[in-house]
């Protein structure tokens, strides 16, 4: 009877031996995987922080775009405006000249 108590012990024992080393294996990646999660929400941190600044750079060169789209259409509009302003005066010194000839 000892030697089958002693054998049923053995057998707990290298369970327990079994159970503790595979314990042990998730513990170690339990840890490895915390690390991992820790360097991916590092990166994503400064991913979206770069996110964030391409976003103002992007709404900042809207802007600029914007900015000199009114200004080339102000500037052609005065452009036109001049050469109207040119036009008419050849109109009146056509007119002028006509009229000299008359």
């Amino acid at each position: 009877m000892t030697e089958k108590i002693q054998h049923i012990i053995d057998g707990i024992r290298l369970k327990c031996k079994a159970l503790y080393s595979q314990l042990e294996s998730e513990r170690a990646l339990r840890l490895e995987q915390e690390a991992e999660l820790t360097t991916i929400k590092s990166d994503f941190q400064v991913l979206n922080s770069q996110k964030n600044e391409l976003e103002d750079t992007i709404s900042k060169l809207r802007l600029e775009l914007e900015s000199i789209e009114k200004q080339r259409v102000e500037e052609k509009q005065i452009s036109l405006r001049d050469r109207n302003e040119e036009i008419d005066d050849l109109v009146r010194e056509i007119e002028h000249c006509i009229k000299q000839l008359k």
